[in-house]
């Protein structure tokens, strides 16, 4: 029986190891519980697709200093759902969830939102600057003298350039003189022989009958004052009034019968230039 009583404290001692060693193996070997959050760079813009069926989502008002900047890039419409393209941006380290920066876009809150949480993880931009800063002081040396070749074939471009606009280049041609109108004679002189060749038509009478009157205006001076003036200082003046009459019997009476060498009596005295009209110019 002594045997037996020593043999008890070291089976004991067995079994308590035996299960100490069981709960560390368990604890060492059991699956840890997933964490459902998302690890995200700081600065770095994200995507999310979120499919809900409630009202329109929109995003929540925009505060200065907000830990995470969202934005709706795109909505699809499904029968009975809408599905969001969202993008968002962490600002600061820290657990948030996307659903807590959307809501209606009447202001109201969404029920049934699902939940999507992600971490912002600053690790990776941490020593953002200093790399920047190593960046920026490798520098590259180029030699032979190449940033000195390169501004003289600059140089010698805009000067190859310019020698083919302006080298040898003609000179433009003066601006050719416009020969002066005709004054008022020289019209008259026109219509005369036309008259006498018997050419003159509908369209040279008419002109001719604009013609007298402007040489019988100048005559009378009577060149600022209204042409139905004009007309009846004409007609009742007594050298004027009568050769206007035989001009007027002659173009609109064609049976007054007035004859064209009566006609081109009227016109002769004034083919030859006057004083008063020397010089002039006639516009048509």
């Amino acid at each position: 029986m002594k045997p037996e009583a020593s043999f008890a404290p070291e089976r004991t001692r067995a079994i308590v190891a035996g299960c100490v060693f069981l709960v560390l193996v368990v604890f060492l070997f059991w699956p840890k519980k997933k964490d459902d959050s998302l690890n995200v760079p700081l600065g770095v813009e994200q995507a999310a697709i979120v499919t809900y069926s409630g009202p329109p989502v929109a995003v929540t008002p925009y505060k200065w200093g907000v830990a995470v900047n969202v934005r709706i890039a795109k909505v699809t419409e499904q029968p009975g759902t809408r599905i969001y393209d969202v993008r968002y941006i962490v600002n600061r380290a820290g657990t948030f969830d996307l659903k807590d920066y959307l809501i209606g876009e009447d202001g109201s809150a969404l029920a049934g939102l699902p939940s999507f949480k992600f971490n912002g993880d600053p690790k990776l931009s941490k020593h953002l600057d200093a790399r920047i800063q190593e960046t920026e002081e490798i520098a590259v040396e180029v030699g032979g003298r190449y940033y000195l070749t390169l501004a003289a074939l600059g140089v010698f471009w805009i000067v190859w350039l310019l020698l083919l606009i302006f080298y040898g280049r003609a000179k433009p041609a003066p601006a050719a003189v416009a020969p002066p109108e005709p004054t008022l004679a020289e019209l008259l002189r026109a219509m005369l022989a036309q008259l006498e060749a018997g050419t003159l038509d509908a369209e040279a009478k008419a002109k001719m009958e604009m013609l007298l009157l402007r040489r019988w205006r100048e005559e009378l001076a009577l060149a600022n004052v209204p042409m139905n003036t004009a007309f009846e200082a004409i007609n009742r003046d007594a050298k004027t009034g009568n050769l206007l009459r035989q001009v007027e019997q002659w173009l609109h009476n064609p049976a007054a019968k007035v004859p064209r060498e009566a006609i081109a009596a009227v016109l002769t005295p004034y083919t030859v230039e006057s004083a008063a009209a020397e010089g002039k110019v006639i516009s048509n």
